[in-house]
């Protein structure tokens, strides 16, 4: 590029006033500056811009050609501007957080409200759809932060925050004929299951608990909401695996009654995600350490 990028900007400013005054006072330089720098431009691009009369200014349809372009530039540099001062100040901007209903739910909406109550001029949009979903939606700049289980599939470009342990457990109502028995391994061949869909990722430790231990289940019902299945546990419809953290108040209030077992499932991880490129954005990192 054999022109100083400042012409540039000081021909959008005067392209967008129609008046070198007026560009002068919002470049903070003199007229004659302005003036010279346009000139400048003017030669170097062997290129007529302006035509000046005495109220002003206004665009040659080379120059009209040339704004439109510069304009989208501009438009883009004074964006990044006005976003990294509100970023360093919480004064403004936008989270977006992906995470599943329960997730959402059942962990992440206490913690939305309270960063809303400390940043109330931040915008906050929540995005519920399946994992591998809001992981695209992460990688097209759409979503920022991405809650969701491990093990799971990860892309290799984001960065990984462990949150908290948790486990699947079993649990039914107060009026099963299982509430008192110890459930072993091969009774998950004929227990009434109420599970979520096959693919979900919250059911992955399970299947790779039943492949480990060639067990072949036909569950009652596959449902793709855990509060459903809850409620399908409750009203006695069968057992419901679900998270043992997610459910802690439906087992102390005794709606829910956890099956005792013989084995133990593979505990998993509730992460948050963002890509290793956005790791230094501080609306991100603020939601974050709130989290901690």
């Amino acid at each position: 590029m054999k022109t100083n990028l400042e012409l540039y900007k000081t021909f959008y400013y005067v392209a967008k006033n129609k008046n070198i005054t007026q560009a002068a006072n919002e470049l903070m330089i003199s007229q004659p500056a302005v003036s010279k720098s346009i000139k400048t431009l003017e030669r170097d691009l062997d290129t007529i811009l302006f035509n000046r009369n005495k109220d002003g200014v206004t665009l040659t349809n080379a120059g009209e050609m040339l704004f439109n372009k510069i304009r989208r530039a501009m438009e883009l540099i004074v964006s990044a501007e006005e976003d990294l001062s509100s970023l360093n100040n919480m004064e403004s901007g936008t989270i977006n957080i992906g995470a599943g209903n329960t997730i959402m739910q059942r962990y992440l909406m206490p913690y939305i409200k309270e960063f809303h109550e400390l940043y109330p001029n931040i915008n906050v949009i929540v995005h519920t759809v399946v994992t591998p979903e809001l992981i695209k939606r992460a990688q097209l700049g759409l979503v920022d932060i991405v809650f969701t289980h491990l093990p799971n599939d990860i892309p290799n470009n984001f960065k990984i925050y462990k949150i908290k342990k948790l486990h699947d457990i079993f649990v039914v109502n107060k009026d099963s004929e299982y509430k008192d028995k110890v459930i072993k391994k091969n009774d998950l061949k004929t227990l009434p299951l109420v599970l979520l869909p096959f693919e979900a990722s919250n059911r992955k430790n399970f299947n790779k608990f039943c492949v480990a231990n060639n067990i072949v289940i036909n569950p009652l019902m596959e449902i793709g909401n855990d509060l459903i299945i809850e409620d399908c546990v409750q009203g006695g419809l069968g057992v419901g695996l679900v998270v043992r953290e997610y459910v802690q108040n439906q087992l102390d209030n005794k709606e829910l009654f956890e099956l005792k077992t013989n084995f133990k499932l593979e505990d998993k991880d509730l992460v948050c995600l963002v890509e290793s490129n956005r790791t230094n954005n501080v609306i991100i990192n603020n939601f974050i350490n709130l989290l901690k």
